[in-house]
């Protein structure tokens, strides 16, 4: 039985996947009895239709800018906030609260001029001051927001500047070619924030946003309902909803059989599996290439995949990434070569493409001094973590490293900022030997260069540590023409080759399920969706 037929097999035995269809279905009510496939999209929305009705991602943590740090967060604030500009379904960065931005001082200096006409959902204007709070607040360290970490050696509080009310000014402590993207929707807790108030927990509360929703309702981690805008800045975006909700399902089969019976207009992050039995005459799905991936790391400090890097090349070499894309994904993803670099345009081609070879493995492993050993492989359960994790485990059971699976409900359980120096295995995200976590798209790889991968990264979790490496990353993050971007990527990407600190299968096509007839509603990479201009 081949590697690929294996993981299927335990997908299928597994319980889990039951296990949170039943807690959807309880959610749901009779509708999950409803086959999938043939019916999706039936029955016509009602012209007179008010309200549109969104399934999101799982919310683990309080929807607030500073805390802000999964699926279903990051979708609620892009509905009440704003950003400076935001990532489309392009990939493109269009202006928002920012109208225009120049760089300067050959990638150093960022001049951003602030779009007039903008008020928050209390009344209040937005200018430059609301957006130098905004930025300063979250390079506070006290404050511990999600985001200070991608500014690390960047930006610091005293690079922000009011220039005049309608002009921000960032001097950076070194060049970055990319900048506005680390400041764009792809950073989802950097919406602009009211001038003195906190983006910590509580913020929810009242998500005083500039964005065309405003919250109405919020059920902690389950539903948001939101109320138009009529003061929204952007006539051509005006939604033509008078209202919006977000519902959250443990199981996206309960939340297309929501789609079936006319209770949603849109499922978010559909699994390549679920798209394959769509109906395509009766729904619609809507495709977004991303940068998002599963990282699977290895730890390089502590446990058996640091005595020796043969180990981790070997390990890597089991992995037929092709097979697993075809077979599990059904080709609805883009291949990866164990680096980050891969998702870009900015990718040197001409490095080799790792592919399954087990004589090379086994041999690698040999020369290690290694027979083989056991493992935890620790994470979280869902949907696309259920899939990986088994094809991991009976890849690398080829040559002797035998995984336990260790799939928790929630795998981020110490604070974000307690990344530990000390050697254990607790099957924690940043303390694991051997471990599994998501990452969001991104429009630029710099930020995950600094948090993942270089040694001072607060988000390191294969305690990957390279001098060599950190130069390369630098040479990459302070590039300011396209040849010299992807000379640095080069390094980049035959340095993860080498050392392999993570595995990387994939990247992902965000996919979402819309009922027929629904326009104007997509997802960017990030799974952010654009829903003020969707219409029937």
């Amino acid at each position: 039985m081949s590697v690929i037929e294996t993981m299927s097999n335990e997908v299928a035995s597994t319980s889990v996947s039951r296990r949170h269809f039943i807690q959807g279905a309880a959610a749901a009510g009779a509708a999950v009895a409803l086959p999938v496939a043939g019916v999706v999209g039936a029955g016509a929305a009602s012209a007179a239709q008010q309200t549109l009705r969104v399934s999101i991602g799982k919310i683990a943590n309080p929807v607030a800018p500073f805390t802000t740090a999964d699926a279903g967060s990051l979708q609620i604030l892009c509905c009440v906030g704003e950003y400076l500009a935001f990532s489309d379904d392009k990939a493109e960065l269009a202006p928002r609260v920012a109208e225009s931005w120049k760089g300067s001082a050959g990638g150093k200096v960022w001049t951003f001029k602030i779009r007039k006409g903008i008020t928050f959902h209390d009344g209040s204007k937005l200018t430059a001051d609301d957006v130098v709070w905004t930025f300063k607040s979250h390079l506070t360290a006290s404050n511990k927001s999600q985001s200070i970490g991608k500014f690390n050696g960047i930006l610091d509080i005293n690079g922000v500047e009011k220039v005049d009310q309608n002009t921000v000014k960032f001097t950076l402590l070194s060049a970055v070619g990319t900048f506005p993207s680390l400041l764009s929707s792809t950073s989802y807790g950097l919406l602009i924030m009211k001038n003195g108030e906190s983006g910590a927990a509580g913020w929810e509360n009242t998500m005083n946003g500039c964005g065309p929703w405003i919250l109405d309702t919020y059920t902690k981690g389950t539903q948001c309902t939101f109320v138009k805008n009529e003061n929204y800045w952007d006539a051509k975006r005006q939604p033509s909803f008078d209202k919006l909700t977000t519902t959250v399902f443990e199981s996206q089969e309960a939340a297309v059989a929501q789609l079936v019976t006319g209770k949603l207009d849109a499922v978010t992050g559909v699994t390549p599996a679920t798209a394959a039995k769509i109906n395509k005459s009766k729904a619609e799905l809507v495709k977004v290439p991303s940068a998002g991936h599963i990282s699977t790391h290895l730890r390089c400090d502590f446990g058996p995949f640091s005595t020796d890097k043969r180990i981790r090349q070997a390990a890597g070499l089991t992995l037929d990434r092709e097979a697993f894309i075809k077979s599990v994904l059904k080709g609805q993803a883009l291949l990866a070569n164990d680096s980050i670099m891969d998702a870009f345009a900015t990718k040197d081609t001409s490095v080799p493409q790792r592919k399954k070879d087990i004589a090379k493995a086994k041999a690698l492993m040999s020369a290690a001094g290694s027979k083989g050993f056991n493992v935890d492989l620790s994470s979280y359960h869902r949907d696309d973590i259920d899939a990986l994790a088994p094809f991991l485990k009976a890849s690398l059971a080829e040559i002797g490293i035998n995984v336990t699976l260790k799939l928790a409900d929630s795998y981020y359980t110490a604070p974000w900022d307690a990344r530990q120096s000390k050697k254990v295995e607790n099957n924690y995200w940043l303390e694991s030997n051997f471990g599994i976590t998501d990452w969001g798209h991104r429009g630029t790889p710099v930020e995950i260069l600094t948090r993942a991968y270089k040694s001072t990264g607060d988000w390191n979790a294969a305690h990957f540590a390279s001098a060599k490496f950190d130069a390369a990353a630098d040479e990459y993050i302070t590039a300011t023409t396209p040849a010299k971007a992807k000379a640095a990527s080069k390094k980049i990407q035959e340095i993860c080759l080498d050392e392999t600190p993570y595995f990387m299968v994939y990247f992902e096509t965000r996919t979402s399920v819309v009922r027929k007839g629904l326009k104007g509603f997509y997802t960017n990479g990030m799974g952010q969706f654009e829903s003020a201009g969707a219409s029937y």
